[in-house]
């Protein structure tokens, strides 16, 4: 079972238009567009702790929120 995210569903919860304007927050700056667009669209073979930890702190949620195990079809 993948380890899935839910950084779009958050980014609406939070009033994010998009991840570009998310990208921008002073506590995002460090991230580039880039890596939180792989994250975001599911590209990366491993997780990355220091960006989840960012995206909990920005969208105020805990990592359950965030992430889930995609159920075998």
């Amino acid at each position: 079972m993948p380890i899935r995210n839910n950084l779009r569903v958050l980014l609406a919860k939070d009033g994010f238009r998009s991840l570009l304007e998310l990208s921008k927050q002073r506590s995002m700056k460090e991230f580039k567009y880039a890596r939180l667009l792989r994250f975001a669209n599911q590209q990366q073979n491993k997780l990355d702790g220091e960006l989840i930890e960012a995206l909990c702190k920005e969208l105020n949620c805990d990592l359950k929120d965030m992430l889930y195990l995609e159920k075998a079809e």
